[in-house]
């Protein structure tokens, strides 16, 4: 799906983000601790709300379109049961937070309505539902709910810091020929549920020419590389516990050197930037990636080039990304950048165009920095 509006505000926690709006692409600018982050963490917040989660405090307006063209308005509201913590078990028989009101309009028609007491589907009243899950997780089979429900599976929250230790996994690599029948196809494989070195092993087993065009264009940023395969690691030879014995992971081949390179060894930012082309290739279409700080660990090259395969990505795919960093922004169109500022608890962003970026021949990120929205966080 894409996201084209959005409100939220949390309660437990004393913040709210105003009303805004997202591209394809949107680049969120802003001095450091202006609220960022917290804008991708509240879009995760839907995703497990949709998901079946109850979180304390939460209120929010969201607007998205599916991949076919249909158009949805989500609004909803959890009664303040003070602060939550990550470590919560959701599914335990604790005092949850309960949802006070929530409704759901496709392409202008109001579906579902609900309070605290009632809850009314297609004007007609249902049975009495769980008052603490949301009504799209609750009534996600129905047709007119599921594309939303499926949309909100598709946000992908992109941070690949800690994969690059972990083999693949060992399940999938000694079944090879059970998934061969399982992902059949170049599709089967965007539109399932597996981590993306999942997908990536996959795709080299069922669809060479997909498997190939990532190797090349990862080839393309880093020249001294060669090639790129997923296989099992003599153990001994690489020094690793036998824990990894017959486990396969990912492994890059440099010029002039013989031995090959295991995941653990390559560079952080050469795996991730592997990591990024594989998902433009292997996400399934409407997914909305959220990056953040996405210069963490890419060198110069890395960034240049992952940014321009973003901006000439045909495929149906949302980025929303914070930077500081020049090399992304200056690469951005400044039609894409939305500053984000905060006075107290309240968030904004702005289109840059309202503080005349671009109007002159002077170049758009230095005018950026030189305003006092970008350098103290405030209008």
């Amino acid at each position: 799906m894409k996201i084209t509006r959005f409100q939220f505000t949390n309660k437990a926690l004393e913040w709210s983000l105003s009303d805004t709006t997202f591209d394809r692409l949107t680049l969120l600018v802003g001095a450091s601790g202006v609220g960022k982050t917290q804008i991708l963490n509240a879009i995760q917040s839907l995703q497990r709300i949709a998901n079946g989660k109850s979180i304390s405090g939460i209120k929010w307006m969201v607007e998205f379109e599916t991949i076919t063209g249909q158009n949805y308005i989500w609004e909803g509201e959890y009664e303040n049961k003070g602060m939550q913590f990550i470590f919560d078990d959701d599914d335990s028989k604790r005092n949850k937070p309960k949802i006070l009101r929530e409704k759901l309009s496709l392409n202008g028609k109001e579906i579902i309505k609900r309070n605290s007491k009632e809850t009314f589907f297609q004007a007609k009243k249902t049975l009495k539902l769980s008052p603490e899950q949301s009504t799209i997780n609750i009534l996600k089979e129905e047709d007119l709910i599921q594309p939303a429900y499926k949309g909100f599976k598709k946000i992908i929250y992109s941070d690949y810091s800690e994969s690059q230790r972990s083999p693949i996994n060992r399940f999938i690599f000694f079944n090879t020929e059970k998934l061969l029948k399982k992902f059949s196809s170049l599709k089967r494989i965007q539109e399932s549920d597996e981590e993306v070195t999942i997908k990536l092993y996959l795709v080299s087993k069922i669809d060479k020419s997909t498997f190939d065009k990532i190797k090349e264009r990862f080839c393309e940023i880093f020249p001294q590389v060669e090639d790129i395969k997923i296989d099992i690691l003599d153990v001994e030879d690489e020094g690793l516990p036998s824990f990894f014995k017959d486990s396969p992971f990912i492994q890059i081949k440099e010029k002039g050197i013989g031995k090959w390179i295991q995941q653990g060894k390559i560079s952080s930012g050469m795996f991730r930037t592997l990591i990024h082309v594989s998902e433009i290739y292997l996400c399934p279409e409407g997914t909305i990636f959220l990056i953040d700080e996405f210069e963490n660990s890419l060198g110069i090259n890395c960034i240049d080039e992952l940014t321009n395969d973003i901006l000439k990505s045909s495929r149906q795919i949302q980025f929303i990304i914070t930077s500081h960093h020049p090399y992304i922004i200056n690469n951005i169109h400044y039609s894409n950048w939305k500053l984000v500022t905060r006075k107290l608890g309240i968030v904004k962003t702005h289109p840059v165009e309202k503080f005349n970026i671009g109007k002159s021949k002077h170049d758009a990120f230095m005018q950026l920095m030189q305003l006092e929205e970008y350098q103290t966080g405030q209008e």
